[in-house]
């Protein structure tokens, strides 16, 4: 099937994409669900059963700077598998940390009465978190948020002026990470990554980048996850004077999830209806169209952070952070209006609030 206007062409979204690319999703999910773009030799798929086959497929792999570099099977059966482990089964300590650094946020909201939420707090609460974990100065925090968020634009589509800043950010963190993983005090997360590379004597590159993609990962698409949220909210209570029902986390991750695609190449010949993928295409899982369909609706999870053999390993945290958050954040919703409009980047894959400017009541 072929759409009548060629979409993800060579040139930026646009303004009105970038704003609300969901209309536009929802026209190619209409007219070709397999779209083959030629222009990129590369498959979109838009239909959450295509999509839920394809991710359980292990015929596409996962494409280069969105995963660890370390592929072996060793590495996945040692290091990923307890990371998985970890991050599922240590709620009770990562509430506290995750707690912990929103208070902190909250309070630096509150002391600007309002401000941009998107650094303040959306930004602010997967970083601390983080660096509690990994056990990374404070001070470091801005340089580092700055660094990852090349290796965020790297996971865009190219298009005509857009920066090429993926592989110097991967070159700073990689320098970065390797003092860090000589020095870094001995927290819970470093001691499991340590004693890991010790006991199957793993090399220490794997482990550095482990741990730059850990930050990275664990902060970029999170922060994104959380502007979205605190876009929806905020706009909501302003239409409704204040008065808001909680949505549900999974609710939220199925409409406002900051990657609107997941990236997987072929590794093999495969054929999903009439749609054949070639070794070595790049196939584009539109997981956020396929949300906002009938298949996707409240009953079904959503395919946020994918599902097989590369679910994301730090879901669990994720969604604690979006937990957590959303009581407090839902009260002072009442209590803001925003005082700009909300500002979105431009991008093809990525949907993500770039300010929020708001306003407490009372304050002037």
């Amino acid at each position: 099937m072929i759409a009548p206007a060629p979409p993800f062409g060579p040139g930026a979204p646009g303004a009105d994409y970038a704003r609300d690319p969901f209309p536009y999703l929802a026209r190619l999910r209409d007219m070709a669900p397999r779209y083959h773009a030629p222009e990129r030799d590369a498959w979109f798929f838009s239909a959450r059963a295509d999509i839920a086959t394809l991710l359980r497929d292990d015929r596409l792999g996962i494409t280069q700077g969105t995963s660890f570099a370390d592929r072996s099977d060793s590495f996945r059966a040692t290091v990923v598998r307890r990371l998985r482990g970890w991050f599922s089964s240590s709620g009770p300590m990562l509430s506290q940390t995750v707690s912990t650094a929103l208070d902190d946020c909250l309070a630096m909201v509150a002391a600007h009465g309002g401000g941009d939420l998107v650094p303040l707090l959306a930004q602010a609460l997967p970083a601390r978190v983080m660096a509690s974990l990994l056990g990374i100065p404070a001070s470091d925090l801005p340089a580092l948020q700055q660094v990852s968020e090349g290796l965020l634009q790297g996971f865009d589509l190219e298009w005509e002026g857009r920066p090429a800043l993926a592989a110097p950010a991967s070159q700073v963190l990689a320098l970065y990470f390797q003092k860090h993983w000589r020095l870094a005090p001995a927290t819970e997360l470093m001691g499991l990554l340590r004693a890991t590379q010790s006991e199957f004597d793993l090399p220490q590159a794997s482990m550095v980048d482990t741990c730059s993609k850990l930050f990275s990962a664990g902060t970029t698409t999170t922060a994104a996850a959380i502007a979205n949220i605190l876009a929806r909210l905020i706009e909501a209570a302003g239409v409704a004077n204040g008065s808001i029902e909680r949505p549900t986390v999974e609710e939220l991750l199925r409409l406002d999830t900051p990657l609107l695609a997941l990236k997987r190449v072929a590794l093999a010949e495969l054929q999903i209806g009439e749609a054949v993928i070639r070794p070595g295409q790049k196939v584009y899982l539109l997981v956020g169209s396929a949300h906002r369909t009938s298949e996707g609706d409240a009953a079904a999870a959503p395919l946020t952070f994918g599902l097989g053999r590369y679910h994301c390993l730090g879901a669990a945290l994720a969604r604690l952070e979006i937990e957590v958050m959303l009581d407090p954040m839902q009260k002072l919703a009442a209590r803001m209006r925003l005082s700009g409009p909300v500002q979105w980047r431009e991008s093809w894959l990525l949907h993500e609030a770039r300010s929020i400017l708001v306003k407490t009541h009372g304050v002037s």
